[in-house]
């Protein structure tokens, strides 16, 4: 696994969008055209994205789901930098907590 990008708690509202600030330590290309992340808690659905990019679907099951996530932009324009993963929760128990890592592919993560 990769550092602790994010430790959150999911809010009584589910459907809500949370925006999560990704710090520069923990992902070395940060305009890539995707990443990896690894999100862990207990029994927690939702969507996770890059803002402005397609969500991707998560469900964590008995504790740990990795997602790819799309950037927006190409090759030609180039893509956008990361500074920030949004979330949102469809399943989770009021005030449960979780926990978000970059997973680096080259690492062997």
């Amino acid at each position: 696994m990769a550092d602790t990008m994010h430790v959150g708690r999911a809010s009584g509202d589910l459907y809500q969008w949370q925006r999560i600030g990704f710090p520069s330590s923990n992902l070395p290309r940060r305009n890539a055209p995707q990443i990896k992340v690894a999100i862990r808690t207990i029994s927690m659905h939702g969507l996770i994205r890059i803002p402005g990019a397609p969500a991707s679907n998560f469900d964590t099951g008995k504790g740990l789901t990795v997602a790819d996530l799309i950037n927006v932009g190409d090759e030609a324009e180039g893509y956008a930098e990361i500074v920030a993963l949004e979330i949102v929760f469809t399943q989770a128990t009021p005030g449960q907590y979780y926990q978000v890592f970059a997973v680096d592919p080259d690492r062997g993560n």
